[in-house]
């Protein structure tokens, strides 16, 4: 009688936590370093109110698909080169970013995700220099 007790338990807790609103929605878009595709980097989707665990994936060659739960977002994107400066204990160059901080750690970027596809959500970033 107790084991059924805890299946019980457990199906209610999984059907709670099985709604829509939980229910990752596909985004899919380019990325353009001026008017090119951005080569390589990362775009990442953190919602405004951080009331849900961030999606993130891979930029490449422009492109990006990634799932995202839906609902406002502000989007991080990050990109870097070796660095000219080498790593004294690792003995490898180190990595800088090519983009100025409104585009990832004060970024001004923002979408708004539904649930189901969300195609062409595009961002156009600049390299650091670029003003």
């Amino acid at each position: 009688m107790k084991l059924l007790g805890v299946g019980c338990s457990l199906l209610l807790l999984i059907s709670l936590g099985c709604n829509s609103a939980e229910t990752p929605a596909e985004v899919s878009g380019t990325v353009l370093l001026g008017s090119e595709p951005l080569a390589e980097g990362e775009i990442i989707f953190e919602a405004v109110d951080k009331s849900t665990a961030p999606g993130a994936g891979p930029i490449k060659d422009g492109r990006y698909t990634i799932q995202v739960l839906p609902g406002s977002k502000k989007v991080k994107i990050q990109a870097s080169r070796p660095a000219a400066k080498i790593d004294p204990v690792m003995k490898i160059a180190m990595k800088e970013s090519i983009l100025g901080p409104e585009f990832n750690e004060k970024t001004t970027l923002k979408a708004e995700i539904k649930s189901g596809k969300n195609e062409k959500i595009d961002f156009q970033v600049k390299q650091m220099s670029e003003k």
